[in-house]
């Protein structure tokens, strides 16, 4: 019997030593584990679910009816790891293509851009040397009523696609975003991101990685010789290194010896947004014919309702839509249950394109909520910027001790934060880090 922390716990409990821990098994620390078992480290996974992919969900033909995804799902920008890890595994990336309709300026139109494009807004952007959050920004120049609509149009912006907080937002990453020469690409996984997961375990355990899943990690002491990690259910591993990956808001439930007050000051430093998913299969395209328009190529609709953000997946034909809440109104929504999430979308589209909700019901198949803020092993979906975030991401980055080591999309630092190519390349960076 060894002692250990109060307790008496069978040597059983105590696992072999690896010369790493990965602790998540999400893509940065999917991505981790295969760069370091390539290199010939021995590494092992300590997943708190019974699942690899963290906020990646893929949903099954028989947990949703048809194949779908609960978290990420598009590729974002040139993405060069993903298409790489795309290439290896089978996956098929397609541009997002089709109309993109509104209803937020009180009609229903085809809307052409995401962004706003004010000239006073863009030189202000360009004039400004010090950053801010958005909120305070727009207060400063643009708080009278005669930009009471570009206002809301900028707010709609940072919370529903960057599912952040105006008040807590950089106006430096907008700006980065909005004014500069970059394309906006954007691409949809044929296959869902299912395909990559499975590529990387695979990898993984073909290289010796061992995964300990539903092990929640409760400390990480590296005190002494090496670290050693104790989760929730009395297990111990002990090995050289530690990369920890879990999204944000869970470094601060760690307990860490030392302590390491600097690391999770950074970790509050960096935003971290809510979002729901609604995602709803339908006997067919019924909103094609909506509003005596021609919504064939319909691929994303914006409005002001509860449920704002809607996408099908034209051009595939699947009838199916997902609904998107961010931001702070995702927050509000954490405690509600399934079913009144459900009302609440299936009012929106009402509303939306002007149909009885008992007719849409009639003809709604399936459905799956995807409730990220209230999920406890996530707490939300992704990072965002905020004025603190450079320095914060700068401290995360410094290994404690050379035994201690962080990593996931939030700390990526080539503009893709945010994103699973993010997490992919800070697990990536990680590795090689420590490997050097």
């Amino acid at each position: 019997m060894i002692q250990e922390e109060g307790y008496m716990l069978d040597t059983l409990h105590v696992m072999e030593r690896p010369n790493v821990i990965v602790v998540g098994a999400g893509a940065a620390g999917l991505m981790a584990a295969r760069e370091l078992s390539l290199a010939g480290r021995s590494v092992t996974v300590l997943e708190a679910r019974e699942r690899v992919g963290g906020r990646i969900l893929p949903l099954s033909h028989s947990e949703f009816g048809e194949t779908a995804q609960g978290g990420a799902e598009f590729v974002h920008g040139s993405a060069k790891i993903t298409r790489a890890l795309a290439r290896e595994s089978g996956m098929t990336l397609v541009p997002m293509i089709g109309e993109t309709w509104t209803t937020r300026e009180g009609g229903f139109t085809l809307s052409e851009d995401m962004a706003p494009h004010d000239k006073e807004l863009h030189r202000k952007l360009r004039e400004l040397q010090s950053d801010m959050p958005i909120a305070q920004f727009l207060d400063r120049y643009f708080g009278d009523s005669t930009h009471a609509s570009l206002r809301n149009s900028i707010q709609r912006m940072v919370e529903g696609y960057d599912a952040a907080d105006p008040k807590r937002m950089s106006t430096f990453a907008l700006r980065e975003d909005w004014l500069s020469d970059k394309e906006w690409e954007q691409y949809r996984v044929t296959e869902g991101y299912g395909v990559l997961l499975t590529y990387l375990e695979n990898q993984c355990r073909e290289n010796g990685v061992e995964f300990q899943l539903g092990k929640e990690v409760r400390s990480i002491d590296t005190s002494g010789d090496g670290a050693r990690v104790s989760c929730t259910d009395s297990s111990i591993y002990d090995a050289d290194t530690v990369i920890v990956t879990v999204p944000l808001p869970l470094i601060s439930t760690i307990m860490f010896t030392p302590e390491i007050p600097a690391k999770k000051k950074a970790a509050e430093d960096i935003g971290f947004g809510g979002v729901i998913k609604i995602l709803l299969s339908f006997s067919d395209r019924w909103w094609e014919g909506a509003r005596g328009k021609d919504l064939g190529k319909l691929t994303f609709m914006l409005s002001n309702e509860a449920v704002p953000t809607w996408w099908t997946r034209y051009p595939d034909t699947e009838p199916i839509l997902t609904g998107w809440i961010a931001g702070p109104a995702a927050e509000s929504y954490r405690n509600t249950s399934d079913e009144q999430i459900l009302e609440t979308a299936l009012l929106s589209l009402s509303n939306i394109f002007l149909t009885e909700v008992e007719d849409i019901k009639q003809k709604l198949r399936a459905y799956t909520v995807v409730n990220w803020p209230a999920d406890p092993l996530a707490r939300g979906a992704y990072s965002y910027s905020t004025p603190e975030t450079r320095a914060a991401r700068e401290e995360l980055l410094v290994p404690e001790a050379g035994k201690l080591y962080f990593a996931g999309e939030a700390l990526c630092q080539s503009g893709a934060a945010s994103t699973v190519e993010g997490a992919l390349e800070s697990g990536k960076v990680v590795a090689a880090k420590l490997l050097n």
